[in-house]
């Protein structure tokens, strides 16, 4: 049996001569220090030990040398009795912590965090460190290195050598979380010795590697008094450090800390080459405190705290995105599915800079979930479309980075709710945290879009309730956008009566409808144009939603509520709804040059990028304009029972107090939640975070 295994040998990859003169010299390289050792397969062939499994080794072409080895543990052997010898993925027993490794998915997310909590005129220094052969410092328990044995390639004629890695391999199923374990031990030793008065620590024998540059000679002393802020971060094998030092004294102790911590765990090497602390990445100043610096991925400022996608990462998606639309103009080939996918994975990266870019991605979804050979973009007009405005975000990031505050959801400074029936959509919009005039807008359907409405009378209609609802919200933002006055990085949340609108808002995305999905691209756009945070869109029960369906029905299909004018909306609303302090209502009515476009998307028409990122007046306020108020939202829950179609002089008095505030209280708390989700998870620091 393991004769078989033993003929399959290595990956093709690994027999081009320079592959294995390369893979000879390493392997000699880890002999040497003890991290492998070669044994010919003669002499245990009679009586292998116990643990033994041959997977085959790949070199694969790599961008700081010619190859990279990859050890194929996933691979299982097919024998010729029919069995499988399984992989060695597949015969482990997952052992290692999970705690550590559930932290990646949250280091750029904190990173994102302190930055946008920062105070603006606070300067931020960043440092890194990385940890050279991270996996290769983790030892294999005695006898379990068996189980990482590979064939090493050779010239024909030479007697069979195997290669027997002592340490863990990086393709191993559980070597990221044992390494994570022991890089986040790092992380928390490191955040001890910060606790240490300022300027006890010994210098670590690399602290001139920090403690240079321009930005670092600039730095004057400051308010002593003030606390030291910094943060420790890790990513697998990437310390990262921010600072808002008071001196260069605090720059010295925090990399002196980071750096100790990391000793700690793993040992250092009185061989500068071959310490832990790359001594290459040292060379290349990424530990030198810095105003700027590139941090898993992305380009940060810590004085106008921004970020974008790393120079080298956007251009050469600009490139691969331009060759493709040029491929499309001739429309003779297509684009090769694994590398459509390989593409729009690095999009999604690069849009945690740019958030809005992944409201443009649901063509690519569809996609993604066909999975053909090929990819045409000359035969999908809204894939060409989503991927031409992709490009346009990526070309523009750099002119303009996103304020790391634009991609924070906060409590939010103005409040929309919406409803749409089959007769037109309604809406409001109040003040939060800050003041702006309480308006009712109203839409009503024209007879096209009736006629198209899906119904049990109507099962032809292309167009469901829940594009409706999604046109609504959009048109929703679109009367903000004027009414609020809106700013970047301003919060706004969005309530709606309808699930399937507020999880396509959640995610930028729908899977099943194509009118949403060109919605959402529209409200990306307005998003990004904008520079708003996040959305916080939330789902309110249509029992819940009073206020909103006066206005969405108000156009005779009820008649106590039918309303022929905009005035007449008015004095009902003002009845239905007094606002506090004798305060009145405003109407907002859209313009004609701004709802054709929302209708031009449930008319299933191509809308240019240009068409949303240049948007016309929106529209104006009907008479008197009230006085802009804050703190509203609390005061609608008031008014959150189902409308009756009773004469009533206010909706509010027919609620039990104690049912009000229930109410509030759960709605602020669905509030609360939503707002705690957003946030990645906390851990032991000294930073302002709100």
């Amino acid at each position: 049996m393991m004769e078989q295994a033993i003929a399959q040998g290595p990956h093709v990859s690994a027999l081009n001569p320079e592959a294995m003169a390369q893979l000879a010299a390493e392997v000699a390289e880890k002999e040497k220090k003890g991290q492998a050792r070669v044994v010919l397969w003669d002499d245990i062939k009679d009586n292998p030990p116990p643990e033994l499994k041959i997977s085959p080794i790949a070199m694969i072409p790599h961008k700081s040398r010619l190859f990279r080895a990859i050890l194929d543990l996933s691979f299982s052997i097919r024998l010729n009795d029919g069995s499988n010898i399984p992989a060695v993925n597949d015969s482990s027993t997952k052992t290692a912590p999970q705690g550590a490794i559930d932290q990646m998915g949250h280091s750029l997310r904190r990173i994102i965090h302190a930055f946008a909590q920062a105070d603006p005129t606070a300067k931020v220094f960043m440092s890194k460190w990385d940890i050279k052969d991270g996996f290769w410092r983790l030892c294999a328990q005695a006898g379990e290195e068996w189980n990482f044995c590979y064939v090493l390639p050779q010239p024909d004629g030479e007697p069979t050598r195997l290669v027997v890695p002592t340490s863990l391999q990086m393709g191993w199923i559980e070597s990221p979380p044992y390494f994570c374990a022991a890089s986040e031990t790092g992380r928390d030793v490191a955040a001890q010795y910060m606790e240490a008065p300022i300027g006890s620590l010994p210098d670590h024998k690399f602290i001139d590697h920090s403690m240079q540059g321009i930005d670092v000679d600039a730095l004057k002393d400051g308010n002593q008094d003030d606390p030291l802020r910094y943060l420790i971060e890790v990513y697998v094998d990437d310390y990262i450090s921010l600072a808002i030092p008071r001196s260069k004294d605090d720059l010295r102790h925090v990399a002196n800390a980071v750096m100790t911590g990391i000793h700690d765990v793993f040992p250092a090497d009185n061989v500068a080459e071959e310490d832990p602390i790359s001594l290459k990445k040292l060379k290349k100043l990424e530990a030198m405190w810095a105003l700027q610096k590139d941090i898993l991925g992305f380009t940060f400022d810590g004085i106008e705290k921004t970020l974008w996608l790393e120079e080298a990462k956007r251009d050469a998606l600009l490139t691969i995105l331009a060759s493709w639309t040029k491929q499309a103009q001739r429309g003779k080939s297509g684009i090769p599915f694994k590398e459509f996918q390989s593409v729009i994975s690095k999009l999604r990266h690069a849009f945690i800079s740019i958030p809005a870019g992944n409201g443009l991605l649901s063509p690519c979804n569809t996609i993604l979930r066909q999975q053909p050979h090929l990819v045409y973009l000359d035969r999908n007009r809204p894939l060409l479309q989503a991927l031409t405005d992709c490009r346009t975000l990526l070309r523009e990031s750099t002119l303009a980075p996103t304020k790391c505050s634009q991609l924070v959801s906060q409590w939010p400074d103005f409040i929309g709710v919406k409803d749409a029936s089959g007769h037109g959509v309604g809406g409001i919009i109040v003040g939060e945290t800050e003041a702006c005039t309480p308006t009712v807008f109203r839409f009503e359907w024209p007879d096209d879009i009736k006629a198209e409405i899906n119904s049990e009378h109507n099962p032809t209609g292309k167009l469901t309730n829940s594009d409706l609802e999604c046109a609504g919200l959009l048109l929703l933002w679109l009367v903000m956008e004027d009414v609020c006055k809106l700013h970047p990085g301003c919060h706004v949340a969005l309530f709606s009566d309808n699930q399937p609108t507020v999880h396509w808002v959640q995610r930028l995305a729908s899977k099943s409808s194509f009118v949403a999905g060109q919605l959402l691209r529209a409200l990306s756009l307005r998003l990004y144009k904008s520079g708003a945070s996040p959305l916080t869109p939330l789902h309110i029960a249509g029992s819940q939603n009073a206020m909103t369906d006066i206005p969405s029905r108000s156009f005779g299909s009820n008649k106590n509520w039918h309303c022929k004018t905009d005035d007449d909306l008015l004095t009902l609303f003002n009845s239905k709804f007094p606002l506090p302090a004798q305060n009145s209502w405003t109407v907002y009515q859209i313009s004609s040059k701004v709802y054709t476009r929302v209708l031009s998307v449930l008319r299933m028409k191509h809308t240019s990028m240009e068409e949303w990122t240049q948007l016309p007046k929106r529209g104006r306020h009907i008479g008197e304009i009230g006085a802009p108020l804050s703190r509203l939202w609390e005061w609608t829950l008031n008014f959150r029972e189902s409308p009756s179609d009773k004469e009533q002089p206010s909706l509010q008095d027919s609620q039990p107090l104690s049912d009000r505030a229930t109410l509030v209280e759960e709605n602020k708390s669905k509030l609360q939640q939503y707002q705690a989700r957003s946030r990645p998870l906390e851990r032991r620091s000294l930073w302002p975070m709100k």
